[in-house]
């Protein structure tokens, strides 16, 4: 007999373009991108594993626990905004700390990365649907709001409510890879920045896999450059302490997964040289098979799907003429698609689309359950 394997509730989908552009986060936000990175992981878990529609919430507390942070790391007074600093020293203005309406301020490294990451925008360079260079800005955060416990009168018992922008959200949705979320989170090390440079390239690994499943092959190839980047070590070291640096890296994440890959550096096959600067990674059936998210994909599309269908009969021109979902979806004008993510994300007409979500699972999970039956 052979098994349908059920969704991994250990998988977190990670938008396509930050695989593609693995060092656009890191070059924004720079000694704040690994946590940067990590609320954005932490939060779209969160988001598809409960609270699909609407803002997360959770405490300091909760997400240090989650993610290998220390707490008071999280509220300690950044050292750019002290006086007696490295920063200061070098004679530079004192900058100020943003700050609430209520006068408090975002110094600490957590609020300060929440701060940015609602504030600024990442560049993303990929290719366009029609093939052609592409550079695509996005809002990471739309919101974030701080909620004080009026139960005690210290203004460290805070948590936040986050409301992703619904332009990561759509990506989140519907053009993603997967990654393991507790392989992440143990990819935690005692440097900040190891910590960082190693979550990053499991980002990238989830594209790896996905592109070696996609392509029926069990390998991914890619040079010692490229990994040196993802890393974000020094591009201008040697090219035996690139490959060494990348070596050591690759050997400690190798441990801490509990579905390892293979890899051996090789020589460019394209070329004469016998130099092997290019990283050659294998992957086992199993490894192909973990990483396997299509069950879900399936059933996220089609949610997807029937709410632009809901939205179309509800709000837009009942005159338009639209056939079938599919084609609905492909005409529909971008404003229209901009008020629809709007929408969608938002906690309006929450019973109904809860009710589409619980009705849509009953569906798709029992046919499913029908086709082990069969099998």
């Amino acid at each position: 007999m052979r098994n349908i394997k059920k969704y991994n509730t250990n998988l977190a989908r990670v938008p396509q373009h930050m695989s593609f552009d693995s060092d656009a986060i890191t070059q924004q936000f720079q000694r704040q991108a690994g946590l940067v990175r990590d609320i954005f992981l932490f939060t779209v878990k969160r988001q598809f594993s409960g609270n699909i529609f609407g803002e997360i919430e959770f405490t300091v507390d909760e997400f240090c626990k989650e993610m290998g942070y220390n707490k008071s790391e999280m509220y300690r007074r950044m050292d750019i905004f002290r006086e007696k600093s490295e920063y200061n020293e070098k004679k530079h203005p004192l900058p100020k700390p943003p700050s609430l309406v209520d006068g408090h301020e975002c110094d600490g490294l957590l609020e300060y990365s929440l701060y940015r990451a609602a504030r600024e925008n990442v560049v993303f360079h990929r290719y366009s649907k029609n093939g052609n260079p592409e550079i695509r800005a996005y809002q990471i955060l739309q919101s974030v709001e701080v909620i004080y416990d009026k139960s005690t009168q210290k203004s460290v018992k805070r948590k936040y409510s986050i409301v992703l922008s619904a332009d990561i959200l759509n990506e989140a949705f519907f053009r993603f890879f997967v990654i393991d979320y507790s392989n992440y989170i143990a990819l935690a090390s005692k440097s900040s920045d190891a910590t960082s440079s190693y979550r990053n390239f499991y980002v990238f690994y989830g594209r790896m896999v996905a592109t070696a499943k996609y392509q029926n092959r069990h390998t991914y190839i890619t040079t010692v450059d490229e990994l040196v980047e993802i890393f974000n070590y020094n591009q201008e070291q040697e090219p035996k302490h690139k490959k060494m640096s990348v070596r050591r890296a690759l050997d400690a994440i190798k441990k801490k997964l509990s579905h390892p890959f293979n890899y051996k550096f090789v020589a460019d096959a394209a070329s004469k040289s016998k130099l092997q600067y290019h990283v050659l990674f294998t992957f086992t059936d199993d490894v192909l098979e973990y990483y396997d998210e299509r069950m879900m994909y399936t059933f996220w599309t089609a949610l997807r799907q029937r709410g632009i269908q809901h939205f179309a009969q509800k709000i837009m021109d009942k005159n338009y003429d639209y056939k079938k979902m599919i084609e609905m979806q492909k005409n529909m004008p971008k404003e229209r698609l901009e008020e629809f993510h709007k929408w969608w994300f938002s906690k309006e007409d929450y019973d109904f689309k809860q009710m589409l979500l619980e009705e849509l699972k009953r569906e798709i999970f029992s046919i499913e359950a029908q086709a082990v039956e069969q099998i």
